[in-house]
């Protein structure tokens, strides 16, 4: 509180009636006339190539006239550092007058200083001015500044002529100027270099974003600020990590490196097998991703995993479809959505006879003959069109009075083997086939060959461990089967089908595994 006898009230100011109209000048102006004059010149509407046209009084009275109309948009020409720069080409900045209730205070200061010792005494002395009845700011973005250079030859080209004359409103020159013929020379060479001698003219504006774009940009609340070594985040290290091989060909003077990064906590795993190309030389991968190795598995997914694990002592490469019908249809639907579990039992291989097939850890395919019956072969066909949702939703799971289907689905039997090819049946969903799972009579004679005739030394990424010959033979016969039946199975389906069903063709790109696993 103040002490008795004295005003607690605050001092009162008495407001000047003055009206003044502040300006938010966009850069930097030294204490000094020479400098103010000059910022107040690059407000001046004729600021151009004649010298002598722009000055700090002409820019108050353009200031004035626009607040008496009403305007809203001033203009700045910053001036170019170069004394010849007629600033045609510089596009000045948009300046807007906007209303305002601020007021406008002078700030004196008083600086003592005794001889004898290093002590300033500093005094401010404040003083209201008036109030601002409008604020001239610039907040939109300056565009692209480019001047062109002359063409050869020439001080200036004729259209920049034209163009200096149309700024400046030169009347006499543009009566007097005339086309010029094209001389279509775009290109010279000056000191034997190339130069263009196109002269273009640049735009009326390069950008026509004014305002800088409101980003709201945050960072992810699950990212943090971790230090890492640098091979363990480099793409490459990933790379090879991802191919099972070692990361021995890291510089060493990167090994030790350490980094500091946003690292996403909750960021997606890849969870797929790794996945090696058949031209790739060097061992195969012998143990999942390290990764995935660490992830922690429930009581229930440790249980599939054992499972999985029992079917590659039965042969070390399977089919997805193969795999997923060794298990009923509740465990290949839990399999289905724990994809992990297969990337900790095999690899695979991006391209060659054996491209998308699990593999079991260890196990090269490339260097064992008896892989052969392991190979994959792919149809392509024509089928008929897959029904609507609603009607495969019937097809799956039944309606009302017929559910037998769902019923068999939680009795949990084994899955059909649609992965299997006897010649007598076909699958419209399955076109993709391991040659040990072929056992119609006519074809596995050729599937079992033997012979320097029939296999070769080294296997090749389209045939295999076949002759192309051999290989060849197989892909007929086994298309010539599987066509017929589907052709038979096509006639007897098609009047319960729609009429242009017919004309649609369809083409496998993908392995009917993926398919399966879509399901």
């Amino acid at each position: 509180m103040a002490p008795a006898g004295q005003d607690d009230e605050a001092p009162s100011w008495t407001i000047p009636t003055t009206q003044l109209v502040t300006i938010e000048y966009p850069g930097y102006i030294h204490p000094t006339s020479k400098a103010l004059d000059c910022a107040l010149s690059s407000l001046s509407p004729r600021m151009g190539p004649l010298a002598g046209t722009a000055s700090a009084r002409q820019a108050l009275e353009h200031l004035s006239m626009l607040l008496d109309r009403g305007a809203r948009i001033v203009e700045c020409h910053l001036l170019s550092q170069e004394p010849d720069d007629t600033d045609l080409y510089r596009h000045p900045i948009l300046g807007d007058i906007v209303p305002s209730q601020d007021l406008v205070v002078r700030i004196r200061r008083k600086v003592w200083k005794r001889s004898d010792q290093d002590v300033y005494r500093k005094q401010y002395m404040l003083e209201l001015v008036g109030s601002c009845s409008h604020a001239v700011r610039f907040r939109r973005m300056a565009d692209f500044a480019y001047r062109p250079d002359p063409p050869s030859g020439s001080t200036e080209h004729p259209a920049m002529s034209l163009h200096r004359a149309l700024m400046t409103f030169d009347v006499q020159f543009l009566r007097s100027y005339r086309f010029e013929p094209e001389r279509e020379l775009y290109e010279v060479c000056e000191n034997g270099t190339p130069i263009s001698n196109l002269a273009m003219i640049p735009p009326p504006f390069f950008s026509r974003q004014e305002l800088p774009f409101p980003y709201g940009y945050r960072q992810n609340p699950t990212s943090s600020l971790q230090t890492v070594s640098h091979a363990s985040t480099s793409k490459r290290s990933r790379r090879t990590a991802r191919k099972g091989e070692s990361s021995t060909e890291q510089p060493a003077d990167l090994e030790d490196t350490a980094v500091t990064r946003y690292i996403n906590r909750a960021r997606w795993r890849n969870l797929a097998p790794i996945a090696i190309k058949f031209s790739d030389s060097g061992p195969v991968p012998h143990a999942p991703d390290p990764s995935i190795a660490a992830m922690p598995l429930s009581e229930k997914q440790t249980m599939q995993l054992q499972k999985l694990r029992e079917q590659w002592s039965k042969r070390p490469i399977w089919s997805r479809l193969a795999l997923l019908n060794q298990f009923s249809e509740s465990e290949a639907r839990a399999l289905i959505q724990a994809k992990e579990l297969f990337a900790l039992v095999a690899y695979t291989f991006a391209d060659g006879p054996w491209r998308d097939a699990l593999v079991q850890f260890g196990y090269d395919p490339r260097t064992d003959r008896q892989s052969r019956f392991y190979q994959r072969i792919h149809m392509r066909g024509k089928t008929p069109r897959r029904p609507t949702t609603r009607g495969l939703f019937k097809s799956e799971y039944g309606t009302s009075s017929d559910t037998r289907r769902s019923q068999i689905r939680s009795a949990g039997i084994m899955r059909s083997p649609t992965h299997e090819f006897d010649g007598k049946m076909v699958s419209f969903h399955t076109s993709t086939f391991q040659l040990c799972d072929i056992t119609a009579l006519s074809i596995v004679p050729l599937i079992h060959v033997d012979g320097p005739s029939q296999l070769l030394l080294t296997p090749d990424i389209t045939t295999g461990w076949y002759a192309p010959h051999a290989w060849e033979a197989i892909r007929s016969a086994i298309s010539s089967s599987f066509h017929a039946l589907l052709n038979a199975s096509t006639n007897d389906e098609r009047p319960q089908e729609d009429v242009g069903s017919s004309s649609e063709d369809y083409s496998h790109d993908e392995d009917d595994d993926d398919e399966d696993m879509n399901t």
